[in-house]
């Protein structure tokens, strides 16, 4: 019995790793993966041998169970000598084949779970990017909305400055021009600035 976090540890992986593939296996099975109440730390949860294989992919390790047989000798035999073996080497490629050479990886499970745990990592930061630019295009379109919506008012309220102090530009010529007018008439009604000069 493992929690998610032993399994991950063994595997040499992240714990997000075994999420990613207890996820995934749960999606092909088609059902929830479930664990179980630790024994005595109820906080915790764990998982048995088949949900553990479920979740790595990798086949349950049978149990060998006992098998208790009584073997009888017998009298029927001759005894040989014991060949003198100990301490003969012996080689294997006198079996093998000379024209083929394997390719072999010396831990090839390692090999699987990194790429696995780079390709999570992959697929986690382009999902972010994906969720940030996206964040990103939403914020530009609410302040595109607010930019237009005021541009537009902007543009009603400048028409309507324009005609109004047209209006009122008018209006103040037309009134200054008129007391203007009422000054000059008044100054034209007043006598002319008296000859101080000595007469010869």
């Amino acid at each position: 019995m493992q929690t998610l976090n032993e399994i991950a540890s063994n595997l040499g992986v992240s714990l997000q790793t075994v999420y990613n593939r207890k996820a995934e296996a749960e999606e092909q099975l088609g059902y929830e993966i479930k664990g179980q109440k630790h024994p005595t730390d109820k906080r915790k949860i764990v998982y048995d041998a088949e949900a553990i294989a479920l979740i790595t992919g990798r086949p349950v390790e049978p149990i060998a169970q006992p098998v208790e047989v009584t073997v009888e000798t017998g009298n029927h035999c001759q005894a040989l000598a014991k060949p003198e073996i100990n301490g003969t080497e012996f080689s294997l490629e006198k079996f093998r084949a000379d024209d083929v050479e394997a390719l072999i990886f010396e831990n090839p499970a390692l090999v699987a779970d990194e790429f696995l745990a780079v390709a999570d990592q992959l697929v986690g930061a382009m999902d972010a990017d994906i969720k940030a630019r996206e964040q990103r295009l939403k914020a530009t379109r609410v302040a595109q909305g607010k930019v237009v919506d005021k541009a537009r008012e902007l543009q009603l309220e400048q028409r309507l400055y324009r005609d109004r102090a047209r209006d009122l530009d008018t209006a103040q010529t037309e009134h200054t021009q008129s007391l203007q007018d009422a000054l000059q008439s008044l100054q034209a009604l007043g006598k002319p600035a008296a000859d101080t000069g000595d007469s010869a």
